[in-house]
Protein backbone atom coordinates (compact mmCIF):
# COMPACT_ATOMS: atom_id res chain seq x y z
CA UNK A 1 0.00 0.00 0.00
CA UNK A 2 2.98 2.28 0.95
CA UNK A 3 4.30 1.95 -2.59
CA UNK A 4 1.16 3.05 -4.29
CA UNK A 5 0.48 5.51 -2.07
CA UNK A 6 4.09 7.12 -3.33
CA UNK A 7 3.57 5.91 -6.79
CA UNK A 8 -0.21 8.35 -6.85
CA UNK A 9 1.92 11.44 -4.88
CA UNK A 10 4.53 11.37 -7.69
CA UNK A 11 2.11 10.90 -10.17
CA UNK A 12 0.48 14.03 -9.32
CA UNK A 13 3.32 16.37 -8.94
CA UNK A 14 3.95 15.23 -12.59
CA UNK A 15 0.60 16.26 -14.52
CA UNK A 16 -2.14 17.70 -14.13
CA UNK A 17 -5.27 16.15 -12.90
CA UNK A 18 -8.52 16.30 -15.23
CA UNK A 19 -10.68 18.14 -13.45
CA UNK A 20 -12.98 20.67 -15.35
CA UNK A 21 -12.41 24.21 -13.62
CA UNK A 22 -13.71 26.29 -16.88
CA UNK A 23 -16.67 27.17 -14.92
CA UNK A 24 -17.00 29.64 -12.09
CA UNK A 25 -17.82 28.35 -8.81
CA UNK A 26 -15.87 26.70 -5.65
CA UNK A 27 -13.98 23.32 -6.14
CA UNK A 28 -13.96 20.99 -3.29
CA UNK A 29 -12.27 17.61 -2.69
CA UNK A 30 -11.86 15.56 0.45
CA UNK A 31 -9.81 12.89 1.90
CA UNK A 32 -10.10 10.82 4.95
CA UNK A 33 -7.21 9.60 6.72
CA UNK A 34 -6.60 6.44 9.21
CA UNK A 35 -3.76 3.52 7.81
CA UNK A 36 -4.55 4.52 4.34
CA UNK A 37 -5.84 7.74 2.43
CA UNK A 38 -9.32 7.94 0.93
CA UNK A 39 -9.78 10.23 -1.49
CA UNK A 40 -12.50 12.64 -3.22
CA UNK A 41 -11.05 14.87 -5.93
CA UNK A 42 -11.74 18.76 -6.59
CA UNK A 43 -15.30 18.90 -7.91
CA UNK A 44 -17.01 21.86 -8.67
CA UNK A 45 -19.91 22.04 -5.29
CA UNK A 46 -23.45 21.94 -7.07
CA UNK A 47 -26.98 20.32 -6.08
CA UNK A 48 -25.67 17.39 -7.64
CA UNK A 49 -22.02 17.08 -6.40
CA UNK A 50 -23.42 18.12 -3.17
CA UNK A 51 -25.16 14.92 -2.34
CA UNK A 52 -22.34 12.81 -4.06
CA UNK A 53 -19.53 14.59 -1.53
CA UNK A 54 -22.40 14.04 1.35
CA UNK A 55 -21.80 10.02 0.16
CA UNK A 56 -18.36 10.06 -0.01
CA UNK A 57 -18.55 11.52 3.59
CA UNK A 58 -21.14 9.46 5.38
CA UNK A 59 -19.38 6.19 3.54
CA UNK A 60 -16.26 6.85 5.42
CA UNK A 61 -15.31 3.96 7.79
CA UNK A 62 -12.66 4.39 11.06
CA UNK A 63 -9.54 2.02 10.83
CA UNK A 64 -6.13 1.98 13.12
CA UNK A 65 -3.79 4.27 11.85
CA UNK A 66 -3.32 8.45 12.09
CA UNK A 67 -1.71 9.06 8.50
CA UNK A 68 -2.13 12.93 9.15
CA UNK A 69 0.75 14.61 7.48
CA UNK A 70 0.72 12.63 4.51
CA UNK A 71 -3.12 13.27 4.14
CA UNK A 72 -1.91 16.98 4.21
CA UNK A 73 0.67 16.87 1.93
CA UNK A 74 -1.27 14.80 -0.69
CA UNK A 75 -4.50 17.69 -0.16
CA UNK A 76 -1.56 19.91 -1.48
CA UNK A 77 -0.72 17.66 -4.44
CA UNK A 78 -4.36 17.53 -5.50
CA UNK A 79 -4.14 21.67 -5.45
CA UNK A 80 -1.51 21.88 -7.06
CA UNK A 81 -1.91 18.89 -9.52
CA UNK A 82 -5.61 20.91 -11.19
CA UNK A 83 -5.49 23.76 -13.70
CA UNK A 84 -7.08 26.25 -11.70
CA UNK A 85 -9.77 28.65 -12.69
CA UNK A 86 -8.98 31.82 -14.05
CA UNK A 87 -10.85 33.88 -11.63
CA UNK A 88 -9.34 32.07 -8.48
CA UNK A 89 -9.60 34.04 -5.28
CA UNK A 90 -9.10 31.78 -2.34
CA UNK A 91 -7.16 27.99 -1.71
CA UNK A 92 -8.01 26.74 1.56
CA UNK A 93 -7.39 22.91 3.48
CA UNK A 94 -9.19 22.57 6.61
CA UNK A 95 -7.73 19.66 8.62
CA UNK A 96 -9.21 17.81 11.69
CA UNK A 97 -7.83 15.52 13.75
CA UNK A 98 -8.03 13.80 16.91
CA UNK A 99 -4.78 12.51 17.55
CA UNK A 100 -0.89 12.21 16.99
CA UNK A 101 0.99 11.42 13.07
CA UNK A 102 1.54 7.74 13.17
CA UNK A 103 3.73 6.62 10.19
CA UNK A 104 3.18 9.18 7.58
CA UNK A 105 7.00 9.00 6.86
CA UNK A 106 6.62 5.34 5.68
CA UNK A 107 4.47 6.46 2.67
CA UNK A 108 7.09 8.61 1.72
CA UNK A 109 10.65 7.93 0.98
CA UNK A 110 11.31 11.55 0.94
CA UNK A 111 11.64 11.81 4.68
CA UNK A 112 12.96 9.75 7.23
CA UNK A 113 11.38 10.67 10.77
CA UNK A 114 7.64 12.09 11.61
CA UNK A 115 9.05 15.37 12.17
CA UNK A 116 10.89 15.80 9.51
CA UNK A 117 7.64 15.17 7.05
CA UNK A 118 5.69 17.57 9.52
CA UNK A 119 8.42 20.22 9.01
CA UNK A 120 8.57 19.77 5.25
CA UNK A 121 4.39 20.09 5.43
CA UNK A 122 4.73 23.65 7.53
CA UNK A 123 6.71 25.03 5.11
CA UNK A 124 4.75 23.88 1.61
CA UNK A 125 1.78 25.44 3.27
CA UNK A 126 3.37 28.61 3.76
CA UNK A 127 5.22 29.05 0.47
CA UNK A 128 2.89 27.38 -1.98
CA UNK A 129 1.14 29.65 -4.03
CA UNK A 130 -1.57 28.50 -6.84
CA UNK A 131 -2.32 30.27 -10.36
CA UNK A 132 -1.22 32.93 -12.29
CA UNK A 133 -1.72 35.34 -9.41
CA UNK A 134 0.05 33.15 -7.23
CA UNK A 135 -3.04 32.57 -4.75
CA UNK A 136 -1.52 31.06 -1.04
CA UNK A 137 -2.51 28.64 0.82
CA UNK A 138 -5.07 29.28 3.73
CA UNK A 139 -4.52 26.18 6.50
CA UNK A 140 -6.85 25.60 8.95
CA UNK A 141 -6.23 23.18 11.69
CA UNK A 142 -8.94 21.80 14.09
CA UNK A 143 -8.09 19.16 16.82
CA UNK A 144 -10.05 17.60 19.71
CA UNK A 145 -7.15 15.79 21.86
CA UNK A 146 -8.34 12.14 22.14
CA UNK A 147 -8.33 10.67 25.76
CA UNK A 148 -5.15 8.14 24.48
CA UNK A 149 -2.75 11.29 23.81
CA UNK A 150 -0.43 12.41 26.61
CA UNK A 151 2.26 14.37 24.52
CA UNK A 152 -0.23 17.53 24.57
CA UNK A 153 2.80 19.51 23.28
CA UNK A 154 3.36 17.41 20.24
CA UNK A 155 -0.67 18.02 19.58
CA UNK A 156 -1.01 21.48 19.88
CA UNK A 157 2.31 21.48 17.58
CA UNK A 158 0.68 19.68 15.02
CA UNK A 159 -2.40 22.25 14.82
CA UNK A 160 0.28 24.85 14.73
CA UNK A 161 1.93 23.76 11.75
CA UNK A 162 -1.01 21.89 9.88
CA UNK A 163 -2.29 26.13 9.90
CA UNK A 164 -0.72 28.80 8.35
CA UNK A 165 -1.86 31.19 11.25
CA UNK A 166 -2.47 31.24 14.97
CA UNK A 167 -5.85 32.23 13.93
CA UNK A 168 -6.46 29.77 11.92
CA UNK A 169 -6.22 26.79 14.68
CA UNK A 170 -9.00 25.53 16.60
CA UNK A 171 -8.48 23.45 19.38
CA UNK A 172 -11.67 22.38 21.34
CA UNK A 173 -12.45 19.98 24.28
CA UNK A 174 -15.13 17.83 22.82
CA UNK A 175 -16.88 16.88 19.85
CA UNK A 176 -19.73 18.71 20.12
CA UNK A 177 -17.77 21.94 19.31
CA UNK A 178 -17.22 20.47 15.96
CA UNK A 179 -20.16 21.54 14.12
CA UNK A 180 -20.21 25.10 14.89
CA UNK A 181 -16.49 25.37 13.87
CA UNK A 182 -16.76 23.67 10.85
CA UNK A 183 -19.91 25.86 10.06
CA UNK A 184 -17.62 29.04 11.33
CA UNK A 185 -15.06 27.87 9.07
CA UNK A 186 -17.94 27.15 5.93
CA UNK A 187 -18.91 30.44 6.25
CA UNK A 188 -15.56 32.08 6.00
CA UNK A 189 -14.23 30.22 3.02
CA UNK A 190 -18.08 31.14 1.21
CA UNK A 191 -18.03 34.77 2.17
CA UNK A 192 -14.29 35.65 0.78
CA UNK A 193 -15.71 34.10 -2.77
CA UNK A 194 -18.91 35.99 -2.36
CA UNK A 195 -19.54 39.64 -2.72
CA UNK A 196 -22.67 41.44 -1.75
CA UNK A 197 -22.18 45.17 -2.60
CA UNK A 198 -24.60 48.26 -2.68
CA UNK A 199 -23.97 51.59 -4.28
CA UNK A 200 -25.50 54.58 -3.29
CA UNK A 201 -25.93 57.47 -5.83
CA UNK A 202 -27.02 61.24 -4.24
CA UNK A 203 -26.79 64.35 -6.39
CA UNK A 204 -24.13 66.85 -4.71
CA UNK A 205 -24.76 68.04 -1.06
CA UNK A 206 -23.34 70.59 0.91
CA UNK A 207 -20.90 69.63 2.99
CA UNK A 208 -22.21 68.11 6.64
CA UNK A 209 -23.65 64.69 8.15
CA UNK A 210 -25.51 62.64 5.87
CA UNK A 211 -27.55 59.59 7.22
CA UNK A 212 -28.85 56.58 4.89
CA UNK A 213 -31.45 54.84 6.39
CA UNK A 214 -32.35 51.27 5.45
CA UNK A 215 -35.45 49.69 7.95
CA UNK A 216 -38.94 51.67 6.64
CA UNK A 217 -38.79 54.49 8.89
CA UNK A 218 -40.59 57.49 8.79
CA UNK A 219 -37.97 59.93 10.51
CA UNK A 220 -34.21 59.29 10.51
CA UNK A 221 -34.44 59.29 14.43
CA UNK A 222 -36.69 56.00 14.62
CA UNK A 223 -33.63 54.07 11.94
CA UNK A 224 -31.94 51.39 13.87
CA UNK A 225 -30.08 50.09 10.69
CA UNK A 226 -28.29 52.92 9.01
CA UNK A 227 -24.92 54.36 7.49
CA UNK A 228 -23.98 57.74 8.81
CA UNK A 229 -20.74 59.86 7.52
CA UNK A 230 -19.50 63.43 6.88
CA UNK A 231 -19.87 64.34 3.64
CA UNK A 232 -17.34 66.46 1.50
CA UNK A 233 -16.46 67.41 -1.77
CA UNK A 234 -12.51 67.76 -3.61
CA UNK A 235 -11.75 67.78 -7.34
CA UNK A 236 -15.53 67.00 -8.57
CA UNK A 237 -15.74 64.06 -6.56
CA UNK A 238 -17.72 62.93 -3.35
CA UNK A 239 -16.53 61.59 -0.18
CA UNK A 240 -17.41 60.33 2.69
CA UNK A 241 -15.72 60.16 6.22
CA UNK A 242 -15.90 59.21 9.53
CA UNK A 243 -18.14 56.47 8.46
CA UNK A 244 -20.33 54.67 11.04
CA UNK A 245 -22.04 51.39 10.60
CA UNK A 246 -25.68 50.98 12.59
CA UNK A 247 -27.42 47.78 12.51
CA UNK A 248 -25.08 46.88 9.78
CA UNK A 249 -21.45 45.68 9.33
CA UNK A 250 -19.68 46.12 5.84
CA UNK A 251 -16.18 46.03 4.86
CA UNK A 252 -15.20 49.80 4.16
CA UNK A 253 -14.68 51.46 7.52
CA UNK A 254 -12.19 54.35 5.81
CA UNK A 255 -13.47 57.02 3.43
CA UNK A 256 -15.10 56.21 0.33
CA UNK A 257 -14.68 58.02 -3.00
CA UNK A 258 -17.60 58.13 -4.79
CA UNK A 259 -18.02 57.72 -8.58
CA UNK A 260 -18.87 61.11 -9.69
CA UNK A 261 -20.53 61.62 -12.93
CA UNK A 262 -21.29 65.67 -13.01
CA UNK A 263 -23.87 66.41 -10.37
CA UNK A 264 -24.23 62.81 -9.06
CA UNK A 265 -21.63 61.01 -6.69
CA UNK A 266 -22.44 56.96 -6.48
CA UNK A 267 -20.79 55.42 -2.93
CA UNK A 268 -20.07 51.67 -3.18
CA UNK A 269 -19.98 49.85 0.19
CA UNK A 270 -18.66 46.54 -0.30
CA UNK A 271 -20.10 43.30 1.50
CA UNK A 272 -23.17 45.06 3.20
CA UNK A 273 -24.40 43.30 5.47
CA UNK A 274 -26.86 43.17 8.52
CA UNK A 275 -25.38 42.68 11.66
CA UNK A 276 -27.65 38.95 11.26
CA UNK A 277 -25.51 38.28 8.54
CA UNK A 278 -27.90 38.36 6.04
CA UNK A 279 -27.53 41.24 2.85
CA UNK A 280 -28.24 44.89 3.62
CA UNK A 281 -32.36 45.36 2.50
CA UNK A 282 -32.39 47.70 0.11
CA UNK A 283 -36.27 48.21 -0.91
CA UNK A 284 -36.60 51.12 1.33
CA UNK A 285 -33.69 53.23 1.20
CA UNK A 286 -33.60 56.55 2.02
CA UNK A 287 -31.24 59.65 2.51
CA UNK A 288 -31.25 62.21 5.06
CA UNK A 289 -29.34 65.44 5.74
CA UNK A 290 -28.68 66.72 9.00
CA UNK A 291 -29.63 70.76 9.03
CA UNK A 292 -27.54 72.79 11.30
CA UNK A 293 -29.88 75.43 11.85
CA UNK A 294 -33.02 73.67 12.94
CA UNK A 295 -30.83 70.92 14.28
CA UNK A 296 -32.91 67.38 12.87
CA UNK A 297 -32.45 65.42 10.12
CA UNK A 298 -33.66 66.32 6.67
CA UNK A 299 -34.88 63.82 4.02
CA UNK A 300 -33.71 64.50 0.52
CA UNK A 301 -36.97 63.54 -1.37
CA UNK A 302 -34.81 63.37 -4.81
CA UNK A 303 -33.33 59.96 -3.42
CA UNK A 304 -35.38 56.99 -3.82
CA UNK A 305 -34.71 53.52 -3.29
CA UNK A 306 -35.57 52.16 -6.71
CA UNK A 307 -33.86 55.08 -8.65
CA UNK A 308 -31.02 55.98 -5.91
CA UNK A 309 -30.09 52.51 -4.77
CA UNK A 310 -28.37 49.39 -6.60
CA UNK A 311 -26.90 45.91 -5.83
CA UNK A 312 -24.10 44.16 -7.44
CA UNK A 313 -23.27 40.27 -6.14
CA UNK A 314 -20.24 38.43 -7.46
CA UNK A 315 -19.10 35.18 -7.13
CA UNK A 316 -15.13 34.40 -7.60
CA UNK A 317 -14.13 31.03 -7.21
CA UNK A 318 -12.18 29.06 -4.85
CA UNK A 319 -10.15 25.47 -3.96
CA UNK A 320 -10.67 23.61 -0.94
CA UNK A 321 -9.91 20.56 0.31
CA UNK A 322 -11.34 19.32 3.47
CA UNK A 323 -8.96 16.59 5.44
CA UNK A 324 -10.76 14.20 8.05
CA UNK A 325 -9.43 12.04 11.01
CA UNK A 326 -11.02 8.41 10.46
CA UNK A 327 -8.93 6.70 12.59
CA UNK A 328 -10.60 4.28 15.48
CA UNK A 329 -9.88 6.73 18.24
CA UNK A 330 -12.65 8.37 17.55
CA UNK A 331 -15.17 6.26 18.01
CA UNK A 332 -18.54 7.16 19.12
CA UNK A 333 -17.75 10.77 18.34
CA UNK A 334 -17.09 9.70 14.18
CA UNK A 335 -20.69 10.44 13.36
CA UNK A 336 -20.24 13.90 15.09
CA UNK A 337 -17.26 14.44 13.04
CA UNK A 338 -19.37 13.24 9.15
CA UNK A 339 -22.16 15.45 10.41
CA UNK A 340 -19.95 18.36 10.58
CA UNK A 341 -18.33 17.86 7.83
CA UNK A 342 -21.63 17.12 6.03
CA UNK A 343 -22.51 20.73 7.42
CA UNK A 344 -18.94 22.12 6.13
CA UNK A 345 -20.47 21.13 2.72
CA UNK A 346 -23.43 22.28 2.79
CA UNK A 347 -22.49 26.08 4.17
CA UNK A 348 -20.29 26.09 1.02
CA UNK A 349 -23.07 25.42 -1.25
CA UNK A 350 -24.82 28.69 -0.43
CA UNK A 351 -27.55 27.75 1.10
CA UNK A 352 -27.14 30.83 3.89
CA UNK A 353 -28.01 33.47 0.87
CA UNK A 354 -30.15 31.23 -1.34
Amino acid sequence: MAALLLTSTLMTSCFKEKTDTSKQGLYVGIIGFNQDLHIKPLKILNESTQEDMIDFINGLSMESGTALYHAVNTALDKIEAVTPPEDLINVSIVTFTDGLDIGSYALNDNYNSGEEYLSAVHNRINTLTIGDNQIPISAYAIGVKGSDISDTIAFKQNLRKLSNNLDNVYEVDNMTQIGNIFAEIAQELYNQSYSYDVTLTTPALEQGMIRFTFDNIDSAEESQMYIQAMYTRENNQGILYEIQYVGLQCDDTNAIYATSDGMMDSFSFTNLYTEDGLEAPITSTKEWTWNQNYESWQRCSEFTPSGNTTKHEEFKSAMIMLVLDCSSSLGNDFQNLKNAANQFIRTLSGNVHQ
